[in-house]
């Protein structure tokens, strides 16, 4: 039901502050929709369930402060690492436009997306081995390339959610840098880095081996005899390999596992 004062059916906002929080309710009310263009429904589940990516991103800030120190200049880049760079930093330019035209909505949904699926799903399963580098298997200059990259994302995150989260950000920024994350500037833009496979590639090539070890039953970490992926994701083959235990990789026009 809509709500209305003389139906005496509003819900009063400190109850919702109370049960969940200033923050997912922020999140929530950016998230669930353009107030400029429609209504939307108030949900608790939905409010609650926004609690998750607070959550998700602590985990994620957390788990990133485990690897420093962070490089003072920027090192030299894979391919995996310059793909996740161009989606913040596009994700990064097209907030700078919507906040102008106070829409937090559509940098809202971006980022969420980004933290949850691109960031905590691919890239960082695909390089946490390297950022650990506990067997030894790629060079220094490989691994600070890593931590590097991840650091350079966790800050651009915190920065570009700050307007809508305001505290956990505030909280996690002070942590890392011992620096007030409302006094920085917005992040400047950069040029695209173009690569020769696209975010759909990458989801692709980590799905077909997921999708086959869940078939056949076998934990993420049981080992793969053979992949085949297409030759244009050879940049990220060694991240690959290692994060999805594969023994041994070939280059072909279809994404296929053999066992």
């Amino acid at each position: 039901h809509k709500m209305s004062k003389s139906l005496g059916n509003s819900i009063d906002p400190k109850e919702i502050l109370d049960k969940f929080g200033a923050e997912p309710f922020r999140l929530w009310s950016a998230l669930e929709g353009n107030l400029e263009k429609q209504d939307f429904r108030c949900s608790f589940d939905r409010i609650e369930g926004e609690g998750k990516t607070l959550t998700k991103l602590w985990n994620v800030a957390r788990f990133i402060s485990l690897f420093g120190p962070v490089p003072t200049k920027k090192p030299k880049l894979t391919e995996i690492d310059e793909w996740v760079i161009n989606e913040i930093n596009t994700i990064s330019i097209e907030a700078d436009k919507q906040y102008g035209k106070y829409d937090f909505h559509n940098p809202a949904v971006k980022l969420r997306h980004f933290v949850w699926e691109t960031f905590a799903s691919h890239y960082l399963e695909l390089v946490k081995s390297r950022a650990y580098n506990q067997k030894g298997d790629f060079t220094k200059g490989e691994q600070e390339a890593a931590i590097w990259t991840l650091h350079y994302c966790l800050d651009k995150v915190l920065v570009l959610f700050a307007p809508i989260i305001p505290f956990i950000t505030s909280k996690l920024y002070k942590d890392l840098h011992n620096k007030d994350i409302h006094e920085e500037s917005f992040p400047k833009t950069e040029k695209k880095k173009e690569l020769p496979f696209t975010t759909e590639d990458i989801v692709n090539a980590n799905a077909v081996v997921w999708k086959f070890k869940k078939d056949s039953q076998k934990s993420l970490k049981d080992p793969v005899t053979e992949v085949i992926i297409p030759e244009k994701l050879k940049g990220i083959t060694k991240d690959y390999q290692i994060m999805h235990s594969i023994q041994k990789i070939k280059f072909g026009d279809e994404l296929k596992v053999k066992q």
